[in-house]
């Protein structure tokens, strides 16, 4: 059987055997859970300097600068402070069309982001997640 062979008969026995791969992890997870903490707890105090740096590092890429955006194809206008992430999310959770995205305005802050984004919501009638009354 050849790796490609291999591969899609894992995907089918997996696609046919769905609740029964979730039953045996959940029992596998339950039956480890004190394992798995106990390991998790001496790794990290091994590792504490190693860890803090990645935290560090984890926190200083998560953050950019608050941008309000556009996807044309929704007629929609976002904001948020990580646009990769906020684009990952559009296109794997709510299956939107991201190519050809736009940033709008780049604010200092998440404050006056918000604030334009509601001003395109309401006067200009662009599609968003925040709806409601006008209250900018």
């Amino acid at each position: 059987m050849t790796k490609e062979e291999k591969r899609e008969y894992d995907k089918k026995y997996r696609a046919a055997n769905k609740a029964k791969i979730a039953a045996y992890q959940k029992k596998w997870v339950e039956a480890n859970r004190e394992h798995r903490t106990d390991y998790a707890k001496s790794w990290n105090e091994k590792n504490k300097e190693k860890t803090a740096a990645l935290k560090k590092s984890w926190k200083a890429t998560k953050k950019h600068k608050a941008v309000v955006y556009y996807l044309p194809e929704h007629h929609y206008v976002g904001v948020t402070e990580c646009l990769y992430n906020r684009l990952s999310c559009h296109t794997h959770k709510f299956n939107r069309f991201t190519e050809g995205y736009e940033i709008i305005y780049t604010a200092k802050d998440m404050t006056e982001a918000r604030a334009v984004e509601r001003y395109m919501h309401y006067e200009m009638s662009y599609n968003g997640k925040k709806g409601g009354t006008k209250g900018y």
